[in-house]
């Protein structure tokens, strides 16, 4: 069985969902913890967050986050600006169950061994990428290819990893047709977001073997909206 998690992604206190994260692209969809009770109400157990701000360095958005945390969901994911294990083990602390870190790695390797020695179980590592590029620093800059990366990555011991295929985020216009190649590279928790739009791309994203699928424009939209898992 593969999970379908819905996406809430943070920009100055609103959930928004972006166009392959250009600021000022996609839908305003409203109050964060709004969204996240109705999410619950649905039946999900799971939600990823995504705070732009603190990814953006504009601030951060850590009280709706802590907010959404009372809420009873089983298990939170949240990444944006998590640069430091003080930080991670400050979200932590508002409930939160699982970090999503991907720059440090290669802007701040000391930090990342630090943060994946000590919260190896509660860390998952996102490859936001590109036609074959992992990009770093609001998805700004080339780092190394995504096959190098996942490389790097057998050297942790994490709780997983999250293919976030750039190209294609927010637009819904199909999962990149190469993660079957990449997923079967990767023996631990596996999750993908970008492009998603319907139940034929969930199927596809279980054939290639990813545990949860993550959610947003497909979701705001309706077209996946009450779809838990495949």
């Amino acid at each position: 069985m593969m999970y379908v998690v819905p996406s809430i992604d943070i920009s100055q206190g609103k959930a928004v969902k972006r166009v392959r994260g250009v600021k000022g692209t996609g839908i305003i969809i409203g109050d964060p913890i709004k969204v996240a009770e109705n999410i619950y109400s649905l039946g999900y157990d799971t939600v990823h967050i995504v705070d732009l701000d603190a990814a953006e360095n504009l601030g951060n958005n850590e009280e709706i986050i802590a907010g959404i945390a009372r809420i009873g969901f089983k298990r939170i994911e949240v990444g944006g600006g998590i640069r430091s294990i003080e930080k991670a083990n400050r979200m932590l602390s508002l409930g939160i169950t699982e970090i999503v870190v991907s720059s440090i790695l290669f802007t701040n390797k000391e930090e990342f061994d630090k943060m994946s020695e000590l919260l190896g179980d509660r860390l998952f590592f996102s490859i936001d990428y590109c036609e074959g590029k992992t990009l770093i620093k609001g998805w700004k800059e080339e780092a190394k290819s995504v096959d190098e990366t996942i490389s790097l990555l057998k050297n942790y011991d994490i709780k997983g990893v999250i293919f976030t295929y750039v190209c294609n985020e927010g637009t819904k216009k199909g999962i990149d047709e190469n993660i079957s190649i990449y997923s079967s590279r990767v023996n631990k928790l596996k999750g993908y977001a970008g492009g998603i739009n319907n139940i034929n791309d969930l199927l596809k994203l279980k054939e290639s073997k990813i545990d949860f699928a993550i959610v947003g424009m497909s979701f705001y939209s309706g077209s996946l909206k009450g779809v838990k898992y495949v």
